[in-house]
């Protein structure tokens, strides 16, 4: 199963280029990075799709990813519509946070880091909101099998799942 991972697009949010250091074209690196998704791949987003137009930028999202098995959206902060407005708009399944064993690991995919794994039988959480800035209120907090996946530093491509997991053992 391949699965790819993506999150915080914040597609048409101009404050990203002050606040993350973005380029003025990220919408269009994002996009275009999206196209090397293989085809037949699973792709979770990890929230925060986008601050307004949000149906111009769904359909450049659906159409970039339309080699796509499935789009999965982890809702984050920003991400207010219905959950029957985004399947309408292309998605797949949307949720919360999604629970997963993948590759011997149960891994939960949520927008924001969890502080408690333990009770839950997790292995390792993967999030993103926290951007590049690493800024978090509970930071002392965030539990040692936590991952932070921030765009600004993929080179605002999605990455993919087995990668990254073995990325974040070999540190």
């Amino acid at each position: 199963m391949k699965i790819w991972l993506t999150t915080d697009t914040h597609f048409g949010h101009e404050k990203m280029i002050k606040l993350c250091g973005r380029p003025r074209d990220f919408d269009g690196l994002i996009l275009k990075g999206l196209k090397e998704v293989p085809r037949d791949a699973i792709l979770i987003h990890l929230g925060d799709f986008c601050i307004g137009s949000d149906e111009l930028w769904h359909q450049a999202f659906m159409a970039a990813t339309k080699q796509c098995k499935r789009r999965i959206l982890v809702r984050g902060n920003h991400d207010h519509k219905s959950t029957s407005w985004y399947l309408d708009h292309g998605w797949d399944w949307v949720c919360d946070r999604i629970l997963l064993e993948c590759f011997g690991v149960n891994i939960l995919f949520s927008h924001a880091p969890v502080v408690e794994l333990q009770p839950l039988g997790i292995d390792l959480n993967i999030h993103g909101h926290l951007h590049n800035t690493g800024h978090h209120p509970d930071a002392n907090r965030i539990a040692m099998k936590s991952k932070l996946l921030a765009i600004e530093n993929t080179d605002y491509k999605p990455v993919n799942l087995e990668k990254f997991i073995s990325n974040s053992n070999q540190k």
